[in-house]
């Protein structure tokens, strides 16, 4: 990741930027470029570098090992994708890849050891004692994938991987877990903690990602006697590796993602209480929640199963606070259109085909609406 450290000289504050590279021998090597005027032109000098940043291909053959050709390709990826992307694509490489493969020349890894990679990844599980679902098994393959095409395709060293068949594994599709708003409300009333009540009341009234909302400030929130919103440009992501940040605060997971999402009276009253409660306690933190960081995962987790218990009502994740939202607008009849926008999805495709079984008695309502028109042109 590149470093934006500032300077002084007799022309004012200055920024560099400082990054590593491969340099003509192979040696990963720091690079520097000096003296811009703002952290803006330093950070678009570094892609603008980035972008035309060749690796050597003095000695890149099949001799060549594993991790070095993930070195030059993860600074490619760094240039290339949005934040988010580069670091989920980290965080697949060392959890799933990376230690398979580590120390191997291209030379020594045949097809019978992608097979065994992608056997054992299969028959992996998480920490709660269930498979990985294909549709992740999937991204992972994929990703693998793309490094070893992207090999072949500016190497021309042969990717013997694609000859690997993927496997399937039959799944039961599982129902979205969803609750109703009385369901919400009895696990509202079990927190008697302020700032939980209003993260999870956030979360639930506003169907924003969870991400979202960890990033907020206090200057997201907009109350007046008229309107209660919060402005989403920000969101947290959290799969850095050892030795790196634990967090970074990136663009939101789409363009449309970026929006301004208007709140019910009850989120008014609720956040207008929270923010005097921070003030009356000179809470003053970079973070909505959470102080100068943003809430923990296994923290805010944590919470939330404690809070089900006690409330008794039905288990759910997290992120099912959102389908929780999207399912309450669709039955109250709010447009397709409002929905997805609310929700930062990128299309109304996408909103459709997530949530298109809450629409399972669309046809009958239609029939009914149907004949309460007809009976209504009848009467005389």
């Amino acid at each position: 990741m590149p470093s934006y450290p500032t300077r002084k000289t007799q022309s004012g504050t200055v920024y560099d930027v400082r990054f590593r590279i491969v340099d003509d021998t192979g040696i990963e090597v720091q690079k520097r470029l000096c003296e811009y005027p703002t952290k803006k032109a330093a950070q678009q000098a570094y892609l603008d570098f980035m972008k035309t940043y060749e690796p050597p291909s003095f000695s890149i053959n099949l001799g060549y090992s594993f991790d070095e050709l993930y070195l030059l390709y993860k600074q490619k990826a760094e240039a290339e994708l949005a934040p988010a992307s580069f670091y989920d694509l980290k965080w697949i490489f060392d959890k799933f890849i990376i230690s398979s493969f580590t120390g191997k020349t291209l030379s020594q890894i045949k097809k019978a050891d992608y097979s065994l990679w992608q056997t054992k990844l299969w028959t992996e599980k998480k920490d709660n004692g269930e498979y990985y679902s294909q549709r992740y098994l999937s991204k992972i393959r994929t990703t693998l994938m793309s490094f070893l095409v992207w090999i072949e395709d500016t190497y021309d060293i042969p990717n013997l991987f694609k000859f690997v068949k993927k496997p399937k594994r039959k799944e039961i599709k599982k129902e979205m877990q969803i609750w109703e708003i009385d369901e919400f409300i009895l696990f509202q009333q079990c927190i008697d903690d302020i700032m939980w009540r209003t993260f999870f009341m956030t979360l639930f009234y506003s169907g924003c990602r969870v991400g979202e909302i960890l990033a907020l400030s206090d200057t997201d929130i907009l109350i007046n006697d008229d309107e209660c919103s919060l402005t989403i440009s920000k969101n947290i992501i959290r799969k850095g590796v050892s030795g790196e940040c634990s967090y970074a605060v990136t663009a939101p997971k789409t363009a449309s993602s970026n929006r301004t999402i208007s709140l019910p009276a009850v989120m008014r009253a609720q956040l207008s209480e929270y923010l005097q409660y921070k003030r009356d306690n000179g809470i003053d933190a970079a973070f909505l929640f959470g102080g100068d960081a943003p809430l923990a995962e296994s923290t805010y987790q944590r919470r939330f199963a404690q809070y089900i218990r006690s409330a008794q009502v039905k288990k759910i994740r997290i992120h099912d606070l959102r389908h929780s939202h999207a399912s309450l607008l669709i039955h109250l009849n709010v447009p397709i259109v409002a929905i997805s926008k609310r929700l930062g999805h990128s299309s109304i495709d996408m909103t459709l085909k997530r949530y298109s079984h809450c629409y399972s008695d669309a046809d009958s309502a239609t029939i009914s609406a149907i004949n309460s028109a007809v009976c209504a042109i009848n009467v005389p």
